[in-house]
């Protein structure tokens, strides 16, 4: 693969994972709160999705629903890059390798499973952080003492709580 292609598979990535984050990243925030929220134990009650929705942008406002998402940008930026430079590069030296004639699934199966296999290294501590940054809110809920200043934060408290290998599962 020419360099200049192997580039734009890259950049390709990286534009298509800010559009995801800029475009899902709302919805997520109100799964999340959802999740954590609509249980007895802490006693907020959202009828649905747009209660949520509502209850964020009155209490937070747009921004509320963006929260979490400067470690999704990078997170998203950075695993969708790998994603789509790794899989093409893989898939290049498949079909290079071995017959110009090779069905497409000997390709694209091994293919997508390494790039996949190297962006779960990415995409887990990313989205443990996103979670932990939208679930603590700015409500009166969560306690000020026990917010994160920012995405950077949030990772240096969770490695020094819980070390580097139980950051990434969660």
């Amino acid at each position: 693969m020419e360099d200049t292609v192997a580039y734009k598979e890259y950049l390709a990535g990286l534009i298509a994972g800010v559009a995801t984050v800029i475009t899902g990243h709302p919805f997520d925030t109100v799964k999340v709160k959802l999740q954590k929220h609509n249980t007895e134990a802490h006693g907020i009650k959202y009828r649905n999705g747009l209660h949520c929705t509502a209850r964020i942008i009155k209490t937070e406002g747009v921004k509320g629903l963006y929260r979490g998402a400067t470690s999704s940008f990078v997170g998203m930026a950075f695993e969708s890059s790998l994603l789509f430079g790794i899989y093409s590069q893989t898939k290049q030296s498949l079909q290079e390798g071995v017959h110009s004639d090779m069905p497409v699934p000997q390709v694209i199966i091994p293919s997508a499973a390494y790039s996949g296999a190297i962006i779960s290294f990415v995409l887990c501590p990313s989205e443990l952080l996103k979670c932990r940054m939208q679930v603590q809110g700015t409500g009166s809920l969560v306690p000020k003492l026990s917010r994160y200043s920012g995405p950077l934060d949030c990772a240096l408290q969770t490695v020094k709580s819980e070390g580097v290998r139980r950051s990434s599962v969660h």
